[in-house]
């Protein structure tokens, strides 16, 4: 129940923007005559200012703002901002972003914040080598990628777009150019297209692509962080933590199952 409140509590302080938020246990008693006195500290809510990005050339900036779930004027949701560091990195074409990564510049009117988002371009060229993990399904696989230049703007931008040479099995090797599932512009990616590839095995792949990338979703919003609650006893000099779930710890093994079954099914296609 303790946990469950303090949940609840920074739940409603992250859609605020409340940066300050703190919570900490005071504890009484020992065994089942313990009790607990919880202190919250709220802080102001904060808006976002200005977002700001550096550190990529490839991709222009209305590209990176639609994988943005959060809007400048409008409450610093932290957990909207914490999803798209997720839809960032779904692009492909950067060092893994974290929240670290952010920079957030309180003005001096004590209620806006501005976000600077430091991005680490990958190399334009990579490869791949793998077996599948399904009987049946397919043998040894191999891949070399090239993204194309940054021609074009928004969802146009052929950077967000790659060729690659596939390799499967014993088969002639064929190139084929493709845009994986990119957040803010889902309907126009999520493609491969290759002139050994029929219409229908195009779809297929568009739908399947899709239906993965939803799924992928729906997993990232069952995973909720953890956070520490420090208890300090009154009468003792040392104190100790508890860890909250933010969600019912009996989802954990519903997502760990659907985890491994699209990590399954994508090395499978």
């Amino acid at each position: 129940m303790l946990c469950e409140c303090l949940a609840d509590a920074q739940l409603i302080a992250d859609q605020e923007g409340r940066l300050d938020f703190e919570v900490s246990v005071a504890s009484a008693g020992t065994g089942q005559s313990e009790a607990f006195t919880a202190r919250i500290t709220r802080g102001n809510p904060f808006a976002v200012g200005r977002i700001d990005f550096i550190g990529h050339s490839r991709l222009d900036d209305s590209s990176l703002r639609r994988a943005m779930l959060v809007r400048e004027h409008e409450w610093l949701d932290l957990g909207r901002l914490r999803r798209s560091v997720e839809r960032i990195n779904d692009f492909g074409m950067f060092e893994p972003l974290t929240l670290a990564d952010i920079r957030i510049e309180r003005r001096n009117d004590g209620v806006t914040a501005d976000l600077t988002i430091a991005l680490r371009e990958r190399k334009p060229r990579w490869w791949s080598i793998s077996s599948s993990l399904l009987p049946g399904s397919g043998g040894f696989q191999a891949l070399i990628a090239w993204r194309l230049p940054p021609w074009g703007r928004g969802v146009l931008s052929m950077a967000t777009s790659f060729i690659s040479l596939n390799v499967a099995g014993f088969a002639m090797p064929f190139l084929a150019l493709e845009r994986p599932v990119l957040p803010g512009q889902e309907w126009l990616s999520g493609f491969v297209v290759a002139p050994q590839m029929p219409i229908a095995a195009i779809l297929r792949h568009y739908l399947r692509a899709h239906a993965l990338n939803k799924l992928d979703t729906s997993l990232n919003a069952m995973a909720e962080d953890s956070f520490n609650v420090p208890i300090m006893p009154v009468d003792q000099a040392e104190g100790r933590s508890i860890v909250c779930q933010r969600r019912h710890v009996a989802l954990k093994w519903l997502r760990v199952a659907a985890t491994t079954l699209l990590d399954i099914t994508k090395a499978a296609h």
